[in-house]
């Protein structure tokens, strides 16, 4: 199995969805991540999701998909002895992440600069909002606030339809992957640099990142970015999104030339009016309203599951905008296997999970440990890092580490 950060140790402090998932990918390149919890409560995702059963277990939907293969331990870092614990915890580690609001962290006594004289190596991951710097630095937030704030919701809906946020919380999990490439980044260099870093991860600079070009394009020159609906972002105009028969809505990219003619032969034979002229783009771009409104007309006269089939068979990209149902029904979807199984311990349920978001040499990885309990490896953990019996017996009776 291809497992880099086998030897790699991962002390998790982060909680709800972009720090556990950057964790979780990690984990599934083999680090070893110890997730720390708030003894009371332990990360708010386990009370989330649709299953109410599952909540009340603290094992809530929202909390298993992105937490498997790690271990658990409750520990108090507001107590003197439970930060000593943690110290202790750092020396012997290699990473520590962390998403709590910018100097919250430094004010538990664990900045960067007192980690660094603690582990020389240490590499510590902050995720936030805004980042550990400038004017919002100081703001909390969550993945539809940072929607509006960083713009995305403004290239969403119409100019009729107003601002729409996008449905699933994309800058959260791509934050997520964001942090797990830093991590693996500064792992990487390691070997040539042994000095402690700080990563800053942001949601909003992610989501910045996310719409690279428009960003640039907004930075570079006067044009005023507009929403653009279903459209496609390339602007061609025989691409966009085409009501078809039974009410089903196709997804249509013809973007190059060659695409472009596979379409007009696709839907419309030899039959096309004034075939030659549409064959020139400015043309097209011309008279695009025009062009549409016949796309649209003979992308009517069939189902969007037939167009897509013929339409990718003549080579032009093309979907069928479906549900979630008809995804994961799909045999595609099956095929790449890319959601993988763990085994739930109190109801000894199987819950499909998300893997790696890559292929090794068209490898999968395993079904995965179910994800932990709240302080299901308190003991174990706290042996594995030179703890006592004894020390670990002072620990629980004081409810610092249980």
């Amino acid at each position: 199995m291809f497992k880099p950060l086998k030897d790699i140790t991962i002390l998790d402090l982060t909680q709800v969805l972009a720090g556990p998932y950057g964790s979780y990918q990690l984990s599934l390149l083999g680090a070893n991540v110890i997730k720390i919890e708030n003894p009371n409560l332990g990360d708010w995702a386990r009370t989330g999701g649709d299953d109410k059963e599952l909540s009340d277990d603290l094992m809530g939907t929202s909390f298993i998909v992105q937490n498997g293969n790690k271990r658990s331990i409750r520990l108090d870092l507001k107590t003197k002895i439970g930060k000593s614990t943690f110290k202790e915890f750092v020396r012997q580690s290699d990473v520590v992440m962390e998403n709590m609001t910018p100097g919250k962290f430094k004010k538990l006594g664990f900045s960067f600069d007192n980690l660094k004289k603690i582990n020389s190596s240490i590499i510590l991951c902050s995720i936030s909002a805004y980042g550990q710097s400038g004017d919002l630095a100081d703001r909390s937030a969550y993945d539809h606030v940072v929607q509006a704030a960083s713009g995305i919701m403004s290239t969403t809906g119409t100019e009729t339809s107003g601002p729409l946020k996008v449905g699933a919380p994309y800058i959260d999990y791509a934050t997520g992957l964001n942090a797990a490439f830093a991590v693996t980044a500064a792992i990487a260099n390691l070997h040539k640099d042994k000095s402690a870093k700080w990563l800053d991860i942001s949601m909003y600079d992610t989501s910045l990142l996310l719409m690279s070009s428009l960003v640039s394009t907004t930075l570079n020159s006067n044009i005023k970015l507009k929403p653009n609906g279903n459209e496609a972002w390339s602007g061609s105009p025989s691409s966009g999104c085409f009501e078809a028969s039974c009410g089903g809505l196709l997804a249509i990219a013809a973007n190059t030339q060659k695409q472009f003619e596979s379409l007009c032969e696709t839907l419309f034979g030899n039959n096309m009016e004034e075939n030659s002229k549409w064959l020139d783009l400015n043309y097209r771009s011309k008279n695009r309203d025009l062009l549409k409104k016949r796309i649209a007309s003979a992308i009517k006269s069939n189902t969007a599951d037939k167009w897509e089939i013929n339409l990718n068979n003549n080579h032009v990209p093309a979907a069928k905008v479906k549900n979630f149902q008809q995804v994961v029904s799909e045999k595609h979807f099956v095929q790449r296997e890319n959601w993988i199984n763990t085994k739930l311990k109190k109801s000894n349920k199987k819950y499909f999970v998300p893997s790696l978001s890559f292929k090794i040499n068209e490898n999968i990885i395993d079904d995965l440990p179910s994800p932990p309990e709240i302080g299901e490896n308190t003991e174990e953990i706290l042996s594995e890092f030179g703890f006592s019996r004894l020390e670990i017996l002072d620990l629980y009776i004081k409810k610092i580490a249980y």
